[in-house]
């Protein structure tokens, strides 16, 4: 299925295009068993690191606790150094973004628009509504129908793949230790995501099994798609992954936190990219500073159920954002956080979505019901390569029976919210009581458009 370009006629899209999965082929994936085995280096547009190794000791896990519950109190402290949307403006300066680079197109121009999701946490029973017995498989394309338009309006978009794949349906498990039946991934190709985040703190959860279905299915059937976060061999751990498109050069990266007191055996340090490889992070953020027009890093990070970012949260990005991060996106804590600019103490600055939240799950507490798509457009032109306007697009999970689907908030209904699973867990629900919720944390409107444009830029 092609990318639409609805309301961006003036956007190029996808080159590629995109073919909607057959009976046939769900059917093969349903019954194929890959072999556990290591792959070679991944497929895509990739440059060599510094070819950084574990200590002797090994890599730790990074574990943080699972607190918080899930109340929609929002904290009265504010994000040192953000500046939130709205009178004061997002950057009141308007000041160039850093990573023009040396990638010889410093001349060249374009325009790109990327959209990015939070939490794709598939429970037990959203598999179980997606199983069509008739086919003997799952089919999970109903979860995102309502969203498609605006996922593939974008040049590019961005989902954070929360539970690892695995191939054998037998192995399918619900929470603490997920297990996703692979054939999830046509559903989000054919919704239109062209970038898949898997450094989670649910990454181990099937062990080495899980990691390398999840590396075997995305390279066997979609090797167009860039796959951030895993590896299967020191040599793609050790390199940069960039997406090119419409003339603008992006270095991409995905890092986790932990993985829920799982360890990633030391002679398979590569494997997973965590926040505790920290050196090798910020060096490879370096290097593509000066290879790439714009640096952008997804982040499996914060406290769970908290709508302000965490101390150790805000140091690591700043420290990103200082080593050359233009924009950081930033998921796990299951419900959104405030989004803005931020200024280090050494005066660099970046954009900062602190929590997208969940895109979609069985969780029914409102505040969990409650997601944001991180959207940017990014410009380049003689004077450099900057984000010319951003906004944050709230969602929200409809669970009803067997109805489970994605909305754009905008798009909800009080008849559907009357309905949803969180209005008898935690109601009343009512889109007002969503809106407000998404105001109080993120500082943006219900308006349908209340996107940040920085005009005097271009």
């Amino acid at each position: 299925m092609a990318k639409k370009m609805k309301g961006f006629a003036s956007d190029i899209k996808m080159g590629n295009g995109r073919t909607k999965v057959s009976v046939v082929m769900i059917l093969f994936l349903a019954v194929l068993s890959i072999a556990v085995t290591t792959m070679t280096a991944s497929a895509g547009s990739r440059v060599a690191g510094h070819g950084w190794q574990p200590e002797a000791t090994g890599v730790g896990n990074g574990m943080q606790p699972d607190g918080g519950n899930g109340s929609e109190t929002v904290g009265t402290s504010n994000v040192s150094g953000v500046v939130m949307p709205g009178p004061t403006g997002a950057n009141a300066s308007g000041v160039m973004m850093p990573g023009s680079g040396s990638t010889g197109t410093a001349h060249s121009s374009g325009k790109l628009t990327m959209i990015a999701a939070g939490d794709n946490l598939i429970h037990k029973t959203i598999v179980d509504k997606a199983w069509h017995p008739e086919l003997g498989t799952h089919d999970f394309h109903f979860l995102y129908t309502p969203i498609l338009d605006t996922i593939q309006s974008r040049d590019l978009a961005v989902i954070n793949q929360e539970t690892i794949f695995i191939s054998d349906n037998s192995l399918i498990s619900d929470y603490p230790t997920f297990g996703t039946p692979q054939v999830m991934g046509e559903a989000l190709v054919d919704t239109g995501f062209d970038i898949v985040l898997s450094a989670t703190n649910h990454t181990w959860d099937k062990g080495v099994r899980g990691v390398n279905d999840t590396l075997n299915y995305w390279k066997t059937f979609h090797p167009e798609i860039k796959l951030l976060g895993i590896h299967d061999s020191p040599a793609a751990f050790n390199t940069i992954d960039y997406v090119e498109k419409n003339g603008i050069r992006l270095a991409m990266f995905n890092y986790t936190y932990g993985l829920n007191g799982f360890s990633v055996p030391g002679s398979l340090y590569y494997m997973v990219n965590l926040l505790g490889q920290k050196e090798k992070f910020l060096n490879d953020v370096r290097i593509a500073e000066n290879e790439a027009d714009m640096t952008v890093c997804f982040l499996h990070i914060g406290e769970e159920y908290h709508h302000q970012p965490t101390a150790f949260q805000q140091a690591y990005v700043y420290s990103l954002i200082d080593a050359g991060a233009d924009l950081v996106i930033c998921a796990h804590p299951h419900v959104v956080e405030p989004a803005g600019y931020v200024t280090t103490a050494s005066g660099n600055s970046g954009l900062v979505f602190w929590s997208c939240g969940n895109l979609i799950s069985a969780q029914s507490k409102v505040p969990r019901i409650l997601g944001g798509l991180a959207d940017v457009t990014i410009m380049k032109d003689d004077n450099g390569t900057r984000i010319s306007s951003w906004n944050f697009i709230p969602t929200v999970t409809h669970f009803s029976g067997m109805d489970v689907r994605v909305f754009l908030l905008k798009d909800y209904n009080d008849w559907l919210a009357a309905k949803n699973h969180a209005n008898y867990n935690d109601g009343p629900l009512t889109t007002a009581r969503l809106w407000n919720l998404w105001t109080s944390i993120t500082g943006f409107g219900r308006e349908e458009d209340t996107s940040v444009t920085f005009s005097s830029m271009g």
